[in-house]
């Protein structure tokens, strides 16, 4: 299921998967200047339960906020979402986007099928 997420959330869902768990005052402690107001990270994290991507679970007075939805499977559904809507469902079209797009270099792209070939 996709999951879409705002630039937001998604900067919050980055730190969270970084940290594994915290809750809203640890996320913005780890935000870059100028650091948001409480009510507004708290507000984006209640968007994400609703969107069932985090888990609150009460400790003390705060919520600490778990990711149910890993970075990895995230990412395979947007890029999946991304290659079947803008690239006709093409793995070829979508790939060769991204080698004409970045400028790699045909050495570039010879150590990345390498690299793949590897694994």
């Amino acid at each position: 299921m996709q999951k879409n997420l705002t630039k937001a959330e998604l900067q919050l869902m980055n730190i969270l998967w970084d940290k594994g768990e915290a809750t809203v005052s640890e996320l913005i402690e780890v935000m870059g200047e100028p650091k948001p107001a409480y009510t507004t990270v708290l507000t984006v994290m209640q968007v994400l339960t609703r969107k069932e991507v985090v888990r609150p679970v009460r400790k003390g007075k705060a919520h600490v906020f778990h990711p149910l939805l890993s970075r990895e499977d995230y990412i395979n559904s947007f890029m999946h979402e991304t290659r079947e809507s803008l690239f006709h469902g093409s793995v070829r079209s979508f790939f060769s986007y991204f080698v004409k797009s970045e400028k790699l270099s045909k050495e570039e792209l010879q150590k990345i099928l390498d690299e793949m070939s590897e694994e």
